[in-house]
């Protein structure tokens, strides 16, 4: 029986099913030139992963309008009877943020208000960072991206800083309305304190990347003091293996919130990798659509594929 069919034999006996280093030790037992990096990669070819890697990287842009980050906000608590949510999109690099309120998540809506926010944002970017749910890689939206040639990357987890603002925003938000409530009695709807709070983070609150407002790192004689800035809270605590044209990859499954620590977060089909082009410093994984793979994305970001050999 060759490494591998000792690994698996191991692996699947009732008593087994146990992590890479407790099956290793069984298997040397077996066969003493069974190591743990072979035990390793049958393990990351045959077994689902169902936690995410440990540790990110940022990703940190070099000037306002190379990257904005787009998602969806949401006030559940807050039932109010004109507005659904609110679209929120940020500058990566600055910081400045945008929050128009949608009435429904339906793909044209999410159009419209996407439009609005570029022109409050100051113009369009290069590239808009989003996740792939709902009316965000809808054929309307991707449709008027791929006309203004702006680049649409969706990543398959999370769009990091556009929801880090988010919960900040909402913060803010709460924070008026219950204070509203205690001091004059007064039940104010989320839309009511949206400017203030808007005004409040872009002009007023220096941001802890940035060290400066929002609307100061956007300034063309604050850019590079901004960038500097950035760089020094640059986090690279996730190393990744190189992956080529040929190589096969498991691709990342942002999981329900219901989802039991059991499911995998990553798929259990092999993808083999196409191309790989790289655009604004950036590599962009493409691997093929299956059938009842909707609307995901080919082109993926590196966070978002686990190699496998």
């Amino acid at each position: 029986m060759d490494k591998n069919g000792i690994i698996a034999k191991i692996y699947y006996d009732p008593a087994g099913h146990g992590s890479i280093h407790k099956t290793y030790v069984a298997a040397h037992k077996k066969d003493g030139t069974i190591t743990e990096a072979d035990v390793k990669k049958w393990f990351y070819d045959n077994i689902q992963r169902k936690t995410d890697l440990a540790g990110y990287n940022s990703f940190i842009t070099s000037e306002p309008k190379e990257e904005y980050q787009m998602d969806l906000m949401f006030f559940f608590d807050l039932k109010d009877p004109e507005f659904y949510g609110a679209l929120l999109m940020v500058d990566s690099f600055s910081k400045y943020v945008v929050v128009i309120p949608i009435r429904n998540n339906k793909a044209p809506t999410l159009l419209e208000a996407m439009k609005e926010a570029i022109t409050k944002m100051g113009g369009p970017p290069k590239t808009i960072y989003s996740d792939d749910e709902g009316g965000m890689n809808s054929k309307v939206i991707l449709t008027y991206l791929d006309e203004h040639r702006i680049r649409h990357i969706m990543t398959r987890s999370h769009a990091g800083i556009a929801e880090r603002t988010i919960r900040t925003i909402k913060a803010m938000i709460y924070s008026r309305i219950e204070s509203a409530k205690e001091r004059d009695n007064e039940n104010k709807r989320w839309v009511d304190v949206l400017y203030p709070v808007l005004l409040t983070y872009n002009h007023l609150d220096k941001h802890s990347a940035t060290k400066m407002t929002p609307d100061e790192a956007r300034k063309p004689q604050n850019h590079l003091q901004t960038k500097i800035n950035l760089e020094l809270k640059r986090v690279h605590s996730r190393i990744y293996p190189d992956v080529h044209v040929g190589d096969y990859v498991r691709i990342y499954k942002k999981k329900d919130k219901l989802d039991k620590e059991r499911v995998p977060m990553w798929s259990k089909d092999k993808h083999r990798v196409e191309r790989i082009e790289e655009s604004m410093g950036q590599k962009i994984y493409y691997v093929p659509l299956r059938p009842g793979e909707g609307n995901r994305p080919k082109g993926l970001i590196r966070s978002n594929i686990l190699l496998v050999s």
